[in-house]
């Protein structure tokens, strides 16, 4: 090991300062604050879109909501008015004043769809009595 002691050792480093041009400095900083700048817009934006995704989120659930609402208010309009028609057969319904204009002893809207679908599924002759 005593070779090594042999071998010459530096002490000191040096370092050495160079004054920059400033349109070179110039141009740096410029590109720097530009640099900073698109990445606090980057920022800006990408917050910006994970609020807007978890808005669509949301806004999705009230939609699915909503639709399951009008679903069953259309089936319990159908069957009211269904339960009205029975009632009131050949009716008009007047929601201003509450009444219902019908004809006693005709078919209902269900009756008559019956009628029309027994006469499809024949072969849409009518067999008249004499």
């Amino acid at each position: 090991m005593a070779g090594l002691d042999n071998i010459p050792q530096k002490q000191s480093i040096e370092i050495e300062i160079a004054k920059l041009d400033e349109s070179t400095l110039d141009t740096i900083k410029s590109l720097n604050d530009t640099a900073n700048q698109l990445l606090l817009e980057f920022g800006q934006i990408y917050i910006r879109r994970k609020e807007i995704e978890d808005e669509l989120i949301k806004l999705d659930s009230i939609l699915e909501k909503g639709e399951d609402e009008f679903k069953r208010n259309s089936i319990e309009l159908k069957e009211t008015l269904e339960a009205l028609d029975d009632k009131y057969p050949a009716g008009r319904l007047n929601l201003q004043d509450g009444t219902v204009q019908y004809q006693p002893g005709a078919p209902t809207r269900k009756q008559l769809a019956e009628q029309q679908q027994q006469q499809s599924s024949g072969n849409g002759m009518k067999v008249v009595k004499q």
